[in-house]
């Protein structure tokens, strides 16, 4: 699992189609962002894409019927998962409790990787060798900043840097964390198995076979062109393989992450006072409301 905390993992995951990988802190964000998802995911994509005058309409329909499906079939699984969430929030939890709403997340995550392969498919086998390398451009730049964010200073500062980002998140959905909790959660990173090193090449790989794919789905680069079929099936197993690794040894070491966030939740969670306990419950209630809404 990433460096993300877990809750915000779960919120994530459970409001994927708002924004793949932004962390949401207010209610009313949620509710924006959810609204305007077609515009938002339609103008990030295009900065790494570059869509033609063609293409950039297509991608904003696929992304309105992407949140119209989004609306009527996973928001109401989206507003149970929270709601058990918050039944957990006031109590002392186990690893396995949170590895049960983790799962419920990935679940709901999956099952928008295989609706918006579907849908992205058409347009995927339109891009152009053209559009390919301003992806990889894009991507170049953008590992740059990546490197400078997590790769410099020292192994002490690096932990520093996790530190106070994983204690800023957390400090806005249970309250200000005290000393002794984030004295736990230096100790945390520090045996966690997940290095800066080992998230770059990883990052440089999953790119490189999501660069493949992608060449091999586009029908100026491979002659003759794949069946949209075919794109629409390799375009959900490209997905997929970003949560779960074909390969074994990437899986095994995945599914490690995962269970050491919930260990390291389930310990953090346990440290929390009533009082952080009833503010995560309470933001985790904010949460669902939001979805119930949106579901109307």
């Amino acid at each position: 699992m990433s460096k993300f905390p877990f809750w915000f993992r779960i919120i994530t995951a459970s409001l994927v189609a708002v924004a793949m990988s932004t962390i949401l802190t207010g209610c009313s964000a949620v509710r924006l962002g959810y609204n305007k998802l077609p515009e938002i995911a339609s103008w990030w994509l295009d900065s790494y894409i570059d869509f033609t005058d063609a293409q950039g309409p297509q991608a904003k329909v696929a992304l309105q019927k992407l949140q119209a499906w989004h609306r009527k079939e996973e928001l109401p699984a989206i507003a149970d998962l929270l709601a058990q969430a918050q039944a957990l929030a006031p109590q002392n939890i186990t690893p396995e409790q949170a590895c049960k709403i983790w799962e419920g997340a990935q679940i709901r995550i999956e099952s928008f990787i295989q609706e918006s392969g579907r849908l992205a498919a058409p347009i995927v086998s339109q891009l152009s060798a053209k559009q390919l390398k301003h992806l990889e451009k894009e991507w170049a730049s953008r590992n740059e900043d990546w490197k400078k964010q997590w790769l410099q200073g020292t192994p002490d500062t690096r932990i520093k840097k996790r530190v106070d980002l994983a204690a800023e998140r957390f400090n806005s959905f249970y309250g200000d964390l005290n000393t002794e909790q984030r004295q736990l959660l230096k100790q945390q990173f520090s045996q966690s198995v997940w290095t800066p090193e080992w998230g770059y090449q990883q990052r440089l790989k999953r790119q490189q076979d999501q660069l493949s794919a992608l060449q091999a789905m586009s029908s100026e680069v491979t002659k003759p062109g794949m069946s949209l079929p075919q794109v629409e099936k390799m375009m959900q197993a490209l997905m997929l393989q970003s949560v779960r690794p074909r390969n074994e040894a990437e899986l095994s070491k995945q599914l490690q992450f995962e269970q050491r966030a919930c260990q390291n939740l389930a310990q953090l969670h346990n440290t929390m006072s009533p009082a952080q306990r009833l503010k995560a419950q309470r933001k985790l209630k904010d949460y669902e409301t939001d979805v119930r809404e949106l579901m109307n």
